[in-house]
């Protein structure tokens, strides 16, 4: 690469860059737009620190606005100041008349969160420019009418830069929606699919694991169909059998929040029953974990119901968990993720899917569990390729609980089929919340036309 070649030597790097980081490097620094779509684990953080620092150096920044999760704000601090050593970094933090006076300081780095963003960002936007805005975790602004993603828009800047693993999470329009920030006027709707990695092929680059680190361990996956029985299966089929009651039929059709309901009791029914206390999948992941011995054995459960998780561990005993969900403070989630880390296993952690799919490094896990199977088949991919990253020395298990003949299996059928939209536009240009569903695959799924 001739931008390695130039910089290697003069940058202050405490580790050596992979070929294919620097590529990155090169991309971002000769892009006023771009669209950096890595697979999560790959460094996208570690790129955009040293692009900034290049910039620096080449007298073209001065000062930056880097937007990301809230509970990402430290841990890009961190990076900033061990990657990028010649910029002055600033958390943007505390009242609104405080974060007002943070943005009129002359620091090189300022690190805010989505929400400060949407909060301060409308009324103060003519006040302040950057030469450099970053957007971490950009699927957040995949909605063009949400008040995140116009509040980024407006703000003033020289380069517009975009991070996320996901550039299409639910539809199309997630990732038109992110061009409007990166580079506007590139994509909009009507356009081929030819047509769209043409327009944004100058704006938008992206690697994955098994092409850029052939060393890395690979994740094997498994699917366990799971029966229900005795008085599990009797309360899923009473909860099948009174799906019709509380629906309400506007002139349009039923209303999805009631589908979302029926739905979601019955996921839950799949997990445990609350009445008699039976769960298929319990006694499975007791079996799996009982043989955990070994102290490289570190299992982490994925669930989107914190409730689960809650009942899960007070079932299970004779191994050391924990719990980790969004509910906890910034000091206990390290508590916790440094536990497992670094105490000997065997070891179980339960995350929430929500809480656990951005911002974590438990490349030490050796095992993940979905428990349940969430909307959106990206938010269960960044949370896998949590533990699937630098540093792993083994393959990574994963393993998909299915309940046989229920919603779970046809749920699963749908996401398996909604994968390839990433597939067709993501992948071959260079992979839910609720809208992955539309109302007619909700009545599809609970099989409604029966009961009309």
């Amino acid at each position: 690469m001739e931008l390695e070649a130039q910089l290697k030597d003069s940058l202050n790097l405490p580790f050596e860059l992979r070929p294919y980081q620097w590529e990155g490097i090169q991309f971002l620094v000769q892009s006023e737009g771009a669209l950096l779509a890595d697979e999560m684990g790959l460094g996208k953080t570690v790129q955009v620190a040293v692009s900034l620092e290049i910039l620096w150096h080449k007298q073209q920044l001065y000062r930056s606005l880097v937007v990301v999760p809230a509970s990402l704000k430290l841990n890009w601090e961190t990076e900033l100041r061990r990657w990028a050593p010649s910029l002055s970094v600033q958390r943007i933090r505390g009242s609104t008349a405080d974060r007002r006076t943070y943005y009129l300081l002359p620091i090189n780095v300022l690190i805010v969160s989505y929400e400060e963003i949407r909060l301060d960002m409308m009324n103060i936007s003519n006040e302040i420019d950057f030469d450099v805005v970053v957007l971490d975790e950009a699927q957040r602004i995949k909605n063009p009418h949400s008040k995140s993603s116009l509040s980024c828009r407006v703000i003033k800047r020289k380069r517009s830069w975009a991070l996320t693993g996901t550039p299409v999470e639910n539809k199309l329009n997630d990732l038109i929606s992110l061009f409007r920030f990166v580079k506007i006027g590139v994509l909009h709707q009507g356009l081929s699919r030819g047509e769209i990695h043409s327009q944004m092929r100058p704006h938008f680059l992206r690697r994955c694991k098994r092409d850029v680190l052939k060393d890395l361990p690979p994740i094997i996956d498994q699917e366990i169909p799971i029966e229900l029985q005795g008085k599990q299966q009797d309360a899923y089929l009473r909860a099948w059998d009174c799906r019709r009651e509380g629906l309400e039929i506007s002139t349009d059709g039923f209303s999805s929040t009631n589908l979302f309901s029926i739905i979601t009791r019955l996921k839950q029914v799949c997990n445990y029953d609350k009445e008699s206390g039976e769960s298929a999948k319990l006694n499975v992941l007791i079996d799996f974990l009982d043989v955990q011995t070994a102290d490289d054995d570190k299992v982490i459960v994925f669930s989107q119901y914190v409730d689960t998780l809650n009942w899960l561990a007070l079932q299970i005993e004779g191994i050391p968990l924990e719990i980790y969900h969004g509910g906890l403070t910034q000091l206990e989630r390290e508590e916790i993720l440094n536990r497992f880390r670094n105490d000997p296993g065997p070891r179980c952690l339960f995350i929430s899917l929500r809480a656990g799919g951005v911002g974590l490094n438990i490349q030490e896990a050796s095992t993940v569990v979905l428990f349940d199977r969430w909307w959106n088949p990206a938010l269960e991919n960044q949370a896998i390729q949590r533990a699937h990253r630098f540093g792993r020395k083994r393959p990574l298990h994963v393993i998909r609980f299915i309940v046989s003949d229920t919603i779970e299996e046809r749920i699963s059928d749908i996401l398996t089929e909604k994968q390839e939209l990433f597939e067709n536009y993501i992948e071959t240009a260079t992979n839910a919340d609720k809208s992955w569903f539309s109302r007619e695959l909700l009545e599809q799924i609970l099989e409604i036309s029966e009961l009309l």
